[in-house]
């Protein structure tokens, strides 16, 4: 099952920084986290987000 979800920090800080302390990722705007099993497997932020980047990433993750 995929879930795909988009916090707008602006709108929900608090979930931004609930995300930050689960996963210990630090946050970036712009930022993608792919997360399985409640585990932050991958993120990448700012120029390294691209469409060649995911597609990468949901492959090898």
């Amino acid at each position: 099952e995929t879930l795909a979800c988009a916090v707008v920090v602006q709108d929900a800080r608090n979930v931004s920084d609930a995300v930050a302390a689960k996963t210990g990722v630090r946050h970036e705007t712009p930022q993608v986290l792919l997360i399985r099993e409640g585990e932050c497997v991958w993120n990448t932020s700012h120029r390294s987000i691209t469409l060649e980047s995911l597609k990468e990433a949901t492959t090898k993750n």
